[in-house]
């Protein structure tokens, strides 16, 4: 770009502007407070493989997901790229979107019983409905959870009759609830 030319830009916490650049910096305009478009996280097992993980991550951080976390289960062995590497792809993700929130990310693996809130587990053979109160969606990995592994307060949530891929499913389970 240069200089002069008409930019949008964001604090990555909820302000969106448009200002125009400067030879250095950008000339600030006429902003906004945007509110996030989605207060929930998502939970997942990391795919193998790094592509479809910078897939997910930057199909979350568009659709306005808060966090992002990932899941230690049995069957999930798989390693997360480096934090800096999924940084740059919410970073990046975010820009393209003309988003106003940075979703948050960890690279610390958690526990689907050490998750706050109300926690959704999208699993086969559970209720079919879009959950109305949902703070934590968690999305297994290959293999599925174990029995043993989802907490006895979870809601499971049923994603339709074919078995999706990790970050088909969490991409999907995001849109739906986002749309209710």
């Amino acid at each position: 770009m240069k200089s002069g030319q008409t930019v949008t830009y964001t604090d990555g916490l909820g302000t969106f502007g448009r200002g125009v650049l400067g030879p250095q910096l950008i000339d600030r305009g006429d902003e906004e407070s945007v509110p996030r478009p989605l207060e929930l996280t998502v939970a997942v097992a990391p795919p193998a493989n790094k592509d479809r993980q910078r897939f997910l991550v930057e199909k979350l951080a568009e659709l306005g997901v808060a966090r992002l976390l990932w899941l230690e289960t049995k069957h999930g062995r798989e390693r997360v790229a480096n934090p800096t590497k999924v940084f740059s792809w919410v970073l990046s993700a975010v820009e393209q979107s003309r988003g106003a929130h940075l979703m948050e990310t960890s690279a610390d693996f958690v526990r689907l019983e050490d998750l706050p809130g109300t926690l959704v587990v999208c699993h086969p053979g559970g209720d079919p409905t879009i959950p109305e109160e949902a703070d934590v969606v968690a999305i297994g990995p290959e293999g599925g959870f174990t029995d043993h592994e989802i907490p006895q307060h979870a809601k499971l949530w049923d994603l339709g009759p074919t078995v999706l891929r990790v970050e088909t499913a969490a991409i999907a389970a995001a849109i739906s609830i986002r749309a209710n």
